[in-house]
């Protein structure tokens, strides 16, 4: 009797233990997620100023771009960048898509995918999608972005589709103008018949 209620007991204990677990897990992946809101809401809005408090003092990473960065200053030296090619006038937008996160401790591997658009000054509209990484350290309770990396197709995207497009209109332009030029060049060596004159005869 006394070994089956210290079996109960254990039995017991391992429960609570692993809702108390359960309920710390709970709790932080909602802190991820609230990363991640803080960074669409930074990102859709323009004002990276939103997102700083979440970012390690060490942060890095390697952008959509790949382009590297280091520090909160790097970021917003990279986002001006990006806003400078976007053109006064045009805008971006995220929407981001997390999988679950895995925990080792007090480090958590957060992924996932991003839809993403551009819209361009000239009112264009560009979307495309990437997917994402971010490495996350617990620092005095918090959880802060300490590595983050996002990656695209290389080949099969709107952005290379667009220099494609635009390469074939140059060159469409290119031969355009060629063929015209060697046109006039013809017909520069053509002989020219003086106005009045009947046209040569055959030599019989």
């Amino acid at each position: 009797m006394k070994i089956s209620n210290v079996f109960a007991a254990i039995v017991g204990i391992v429960c609570c233990l692993s809702s108390i677990a359960r309920a710390d897990q709970d709790a932080d992946r909602a802190a991820l997620r609230a990363i991640g809101t803080n960074y669409e809401d930074a990102a859709n809005s323009g004002d990276l100023s939103k997102l700083k408090t979440d970012l390690s003092d060490q942060v890095t990473g390697v952008m959509v771009t790949g382009q590297p960065i280091a520090g909160y200053d790097g970021l917003v030296g990279y986002w001006k960048g990006i806003q400078g090619l976007i053109g006064s006038g045009g805008s971006y937008h995220v929407a981001l898509d997390p999988d679950k996160s895995d925990f080792f401790g007090d480090i958590a591997i957060c992924h996932g995918s991003a839809n993403e658009g551009v819209r361009l000054a000239s009112g264009r509209e560009l979307d495309f999608s990437s997917y994402w990484t971010a490495v996350c350290h617990r620092e005095n309770g918090k959880w802060k972005v300490f590595r983050m990396q996002a990656t695209m197709d290389p080949v099969h995207n709107v952005f290379v589709s667009l220099q494609l497009k635009r390469a074939k209109m140059a060159c469409a332009f290119g031969g355009f103008v060629a063929g015209a030029a060697l046109m006039l060049l013809i017909q520069s060596f053509k002989p020219k018949t003086k106005a009045g004159a009947p046209p040569a005869s055959p030599v019989k």
